[in-house]
């Protein structure tokens, strides 16, 4: 079993700078959160604009949406963004987040491309890329983590925890998030 012992004083100066550093930049970044949620949503999403990584056509932003790092967050064309949703894309190892056209995101739905290694006594971050599919769904209170790939036409259940590859047209449930079924093709 690895050594919980603490780090050195060096390392704990930089550690104390680093969260220096994100506290100023949570602030600011709450800020700019609360002044565009003042706005209506087509005017939110067009002044999201500039600070997102990418933003596509059509996007509706709903009120309470939080980007922790959001020049990190790429959004294809035509995607629904509703209250509460939060997108934390990896700083350190600029693990992104990009969701495909034509997706749909319901309330408190939340997005982690980094989080911490429990093995490392330091619990140093480690990340990774997710990816929405098109025309995905994904349901109310899910949670979608490190290095999740959800395949076009998925759907991901109210609630679900989902911790890896969802293949097109799949419905997963539960937690961890598993195959229930795959969707039925219907014309429009």
């Amino acid at each position: 079993m690895p050594s919980l012992e603490s780090p050195s004083s060096g390392h704990t100066a930089g550690v104390r700078r680093k969260r220096l550093l994100n506290g100023l930049y949570i602030w600011a970044i709450h800020w700019l959160h609360l002044v565009l949620d003042l706005l209506p949503a087509p005017l939110r999403g067009f002044l999201w604009r500039p600070f997102l990584g990418k933003c596509g056509r059509g996007v509706m932003i709903d009120h309470k949406v939080y980007f922790k790092y959001p020049w990190l967050v790429e959004l294809a064309d035509d995607i629904s963004i509703n209250r509460g949703v939060e997108f934390y894309p990896g700083l350190m190892q600029k693990a992104r987040i990009c969701i495909g056209s034509g997706v749909r995101i319901a309330p408190n739905v939340r997005l982690h491309a980094a989080g911490h290694d429990p093995d490392d006594p330091l619990l140093r971050d480690v990340a990774a890329d997710i990816f929405v599919g098109d025309h995905a769904w994904l349901g109310a209170a899910s949670l979608i983590l490190p290095g999740a790939r959800i395949g076009a036409r998925a759907v991901v259940a109210a609630g679900a925890v989902v911790t890896g590859d969802v293949p097109d047209g799949a419905i997963v449930a539960g937690v961890p998030a598993r195959i229930v079924r795959m969707r039925q093709a219907r014309s429009p």
